[in-house]
């Protein structure tokens, strides 16, 4: 028998249809139980009940589509309907300037229960900061202290339904009063999915989530620095950091370097650690030097493209992605949106696309023009600029998109590109990681005799010419 067969259907609400609470309804409508799914959000409401999925996450359209034919998911509009046995709250918590999570959501959510006729299992997906469900109890907003139970998520985005799938640990936090019985059927519902299991208080399970993402972020930021360090140095990280990986106790999972991190996670647990351990009497080095490090390195690459153009005034750029990352249309502290933003304050021209998170970005930098596609941006771009990993932008005919660009010259954030096929085809190529190029100077001369002799080079404005590769 199935891990699927041998569990026992369940009714489950799921509070909140973002990315956290839409994969996980539809990964458990998957696993056979009976789902709830409660959205407050007007539009939001308004797309799930069309069938549509209101982001983009690879293969949720998919799992939601089946999900509903089957009559597995139902959407409904306040948790007052629900009639399930567990609510998993999977609301937004938001973080402050200061690193403090806004939780006003999940004590809404608490509200809701507590007035509901019967006593549902509470268990809260959210991300909150170490002390926060303890807080909660002690505040009463959880009328039933055995009843409640934490299970954080390790999602993803991009990977998010895979991830939820095949978890790499099932982390729940419960209090010393925990229900056994209650507990056990979170043990059924979320062990079926397999992964080591483990069962803690309520702040080691905040602790575990935190950490987790704080590490990651401290992992990255470490790559970025010594990347930063090579182009200093006149090396290449990306041998650096292989060699470096190659250490079982490192390993090379995160030392992918970029010029920053972003997303609704790593950013955000940063802040969440320092102010826990600020509001405890420690002085959190590593997790606030490591905030402050990703900021910089984005300006330390907003700075750069400054340099290589002498100015970005003026200056019409490509910009090829704005989402934080390739497969979501996520700008929650994107790096990209930052640098749009950059751009845009010192007075560059920018033309920016992105496959999914384009109208994101259009409405929180309204001075933002936005291209319908690769080659629409790249025309007559006296640069452009890599700032999301999208795999079309790998793939993109550069040969062609040469003729379009009024200057042969690729600034890669991402270090997606190679640099001997990009060179090849006659791009002045440079990338996070690398020390800055020198540009042929023979070339320049001849560029520069032709213009004097009136003859046209390159595609460049009469303010700024066309530069060579």
């Amino acid at each position: 028998m199935s891990e699927r067969d041998a569990t026992e259907r369940r009714s489950i609400a799921v509070i909140g249809a973002g990315y956290v609470g839409l994969v996980s309804a539809v990964g458990l409508a998957g696993m056979g139980h009976r789902i709830e799914l409660v959205e407050t959000d007007p539009a939001r409401l308004r797309s799930l009940r069309d069938g549509r999925v209101p982001f983009t996450e690879r293969g949720v359209q998919d799992a939601l589509n089946s999900a509903l034919s089957s009559g597995a998911l139902t959407v409904l509009d306040h948790t007052s309907k629900t009639t399930a046995e567990i609510v998993l709250i999977c609301v937004g918590t938001p973080i402050d300037d200061s690193g403090h999570a806004d939780v006003r959501a999940v004590e809404a959510v608490l509200a809701e229960i507590a007035a509901l006729q019967r006593r549902p299992v509470a268990v809260v997906r959210s991300t909150m900061p170490v002390g926060t469900s303890q807080r909660l109890l002690r505040d009463g907003h959880v009328t039933d202290p055995s009843h409640f139970f934490t299970v954080p998520e390790f999602l993803r985005q991009g990977s998010a339904l895979a991830d939820f799938a095949k978890p790499t640990r099932v982390v729940i936090g419960r209090s010393p009063d925990a229900d056994p019985d209650a507990e056990a059927i979170l043990v059924e519902v979320f062990g079926a999915f397999g992964g080591p299991l483990r069962l803690v208080t309520l702040e080691e399970a905040e602790l575990i989530k935190n950490g987790a993402n704080a590490f990651l972020a401290l992992k990255i930021s470490f790559a970025n620095e010594m990347a930063a360090l090579a182009e200093r140095a006149g090396a290449d990280v990306g041998p650096v950091l292989e060699g470096i990986g190659l250490d079982p106790r490192i390993g090379s999972t995160y030392l992918h370097p970029s010029f920053g991190f972003g997303g609704s996670c790593l950013p955000k647990e940063l802040q969440t650690i320092a102010t826990s351990g600020i509001e405890r009497g420690l002085d959190m080095h590593v997790t606030s030097a490591a905030h402050l490090a990703n900021l910089a390195h984005q300006d330390m690459f907003a700075e750069r493209i400054d340099t290589i153009l002498g100015g970005v005034s003026g200056r019409r750029i490509a910009l090829l992605g704005l989402a934080f990352k390739a497969g979501t249309d996520d700008i929650r502290s994107s790096p990209a949106v930052r640098l749009a933003g950059w751009l845009l304050d010192h007075g560059a021209d920018v033309h920016a696309y992105d496959p999914a998170a384009a109208g994101h970005a259009s409405r929180a930098l309204p001075g933002l023009v936005v291209a319908d596609g690769p080659s629409a941006a790249l025309e007559n771009a006296e640069a452009a600029v890599i700032a999301t990993e999208w795999p079309e932008f790998k793939d993109l005919d550069w040969a062609t998109a040469r003729d379009r660009m009024a200057t042969p010259l690729v600034i890669d954030g991402r270090r997606l590109l190679d640099p001997a096929t990009m060179r090849g085809l006659g791009y002045r190529y440079e990338r996070v990681g690398s020390p800055t190029s020198v540009p042929d100077t023979a070339a320049a001369d001849a560029d520069a005799d032709g213009a004097s002799a009136g003859v046209a080079v390159g595609r460049g404005s009469a303010a700024h010419p066309a530069a060579t590769g």
